[in-house]
């Protein structure tokens, strides 16, 4: 009956181990497995490979995009025929360094002065008369016991730089806070930054920014100013003050054939396109925020509003 069933053979008697039929099919079924595995490796490495070079096109499609839709670099011509290239923004815009370059070259100019003179007399002072800074007269501030002068420099910049709604209030403070002895030749007034910070955008209002900058003034008389000592000595007047900057229309020297020496270096301020609109202390829990520049007043009497944003493209 057992021999029928089997097609006739006799499992006891078929010669055939079946342990070793087992074992034999549990090492084919394992050598399929590896087999797979091995297919899927080779599958899965070369997927990556794949995506990695998708990856990379892709981001080099990307990159070309942006340097496709970059606008190109604008050739600008002097007026001998020289030209050079510049790069494409908007007219409201300014680069940071753009920005902390006119903060610090303004600064510098309003805060600084020094006899055109530097011949010392024999009392240790400068020698007073022709070719020294006579000043321009301003305003005097109200209730102000101060001069009524600033240096020929700090005008021509505070005229170039800062909004015409700040600027006399601005030219009678920087006058009541300027040495007589400027004039004369007896005192130098020296203006170090310390720092300038990041240009920060005002929301809202494209074209405007904020700078922080942090510096001292030196009031150098003339027997310091003769001697060969250092400013280690002299008490410098802190200035911590944040700035509000708007980029405006640039203006250039309509009649440079007629135009003074003055109204020349007025127009090279003017034609960089970027204006004073405001000056606020950085410390504001003590008067003047603890330096020597207290905040002019408008012509009614009110501390500068913000900023409008009137800028025009």
């Amino acid at each position: 009956m057992f021999s029928k069933f089997f097609g006739g053979r006799n499992v006891k008697n078929s010669g055939v181990d079946p342990s070793g039929a087992s074992l034999g099919h549990i090492r084919k079924s394992f050598e399929k497995r590896t087999n797979l595995l091995g297919l899927w490796a080779f599958l899965l490495l070369n997927a990556g490979v794949l995506a990695l070079v998708f990856g990379s096109n892709l981001i080099v499609l990307v990159q070309a995009g942006r340097i496709a839709n970059k606008p190109g670099a604008v050739l600008v011509e002097q007026s001998d025929g020289r030209g050079f290239l510049v790069d494409a923004i908007p007219s409201s815009e300014r680069t940071p360094k753009a920005l902390q370059r006119f903060t610090s070259d303004i600064l510098t100019a309003i805060f600084t002065a020094a006899p055109v003179s530097t011949q010392t007399s024999s009392s240790g002072g400068f020698e007073s008369g022709k070719g020294l800074d006579e000043g321009v007269r301003v305003p005097r501030a109200k209730d102000s016991s101060g001069g009524d002068r600033v240096t020929v420099g700090a005008y021509v910049a505070v005229t170039g730089a800062i909004a015409p709604e700040f600027r006399d209030a601005f030219l009678s403070q920087l006058a009541a806070i300027t040495p007589g002895g400027v004039f004369s030749g007896n005192t130098q007034i020296f203006f170090k930054i310390d720092f300038i910070g990041e240009p920060m955008p005002i929301e809202g209002k494209p074209g405007q920014w904020t700078v922080t900058v942090v510096g001292s003034r030196y009031l150098i008389d003339g027997n310091t100013a003769s001697s060969s000592g250092s400013l280690s000595g002299i008490e410098p007047q802190p200035f911590r003050q944040v700035l509000y900057l708007e980029s405006v229309n640039p203006q250039f020297d309509p009649l440079p054939d007629i135009s003074t020496g003055l109204q020349k270096e007025i127009f090279k301020i003017t034609s960089i396109g970027l204006r004073i609109v405001k000056m606020a202390p950085l410390d504001t829990t003590v008067p003047r925020g603890g330096d020597f520049l207290e905040l002019p007043q408008t012509s009614d009497g009110s501390k500068p509003k913000e900023p409008a944003n009137n800028h025009k493209e």
